[in-house]
């Protein structure tokens, strides 16, 4: 199991950063040229359901994921997502969003992943391209979130 963390700290207050984590910031995540098809998105609370395809080229794969548990109060919220059913070759994913207020106005987002591949050198090959996605989310909070 790899276990990778990423931060970026945001010019917006608390709640209105854990708030905005809608289909609309969703669909704005997508991985630059991907063409992602949303068949559902429930949330970010607990028992939530989001399942989508991705397509990069011809190649098509099925993500389904579940919110198994959330949290908020004044200076902390998060929220965790599993895979389910995950595109090869992963074989488990549990993903926590973390939101920290820093200050009346900012906010620090952090990213604790975890993942399994059905072979470890997977798990390795994949870390620049997770690295390379977490740095483009950081680009999208930054211009989502700086007021």
């Amino acid at each position: 199991m790899k276990n990778l963390n990423f931060e970026c700290t945001v010019n917006s207050p608390i709640h209105k950063v854990f708030d905005a984590f809608t289909l609309p910031l969703f669909q704005k995540l997508a991985p630059p040229l991907s063409q992602m098809d949303i068949l559902q998105f429930d949330g970010s609370k607990k028992g939530d359901e989001v399942k989508f395809s991705m397509g990069f080229l011809s190649i098509r794969q099925f993500w389904y994921g579940m919110i198994i548990d959330d949290f908020k109060s004044e200076d902390e919220c998060f929220f965790i997502d599993i895979g389910k059913k995950l595109p090869w070759p992963f074989t488990a994913w549990n993903h926590k969003h973390i939101f920290r207020k820093v200050s009346a106005n900012q906010t620090k987002l952090i990213d604790e992943l975890e993942y399994e591949c059905s072979n470890p050198l997977f798990e390795l090959v994949l870390i620049p391209m997770m690295i390379g996605y977490f740095h483009y989310r950081k680009y999208i909070y930054k211009k989502e979130f700086n007021v």
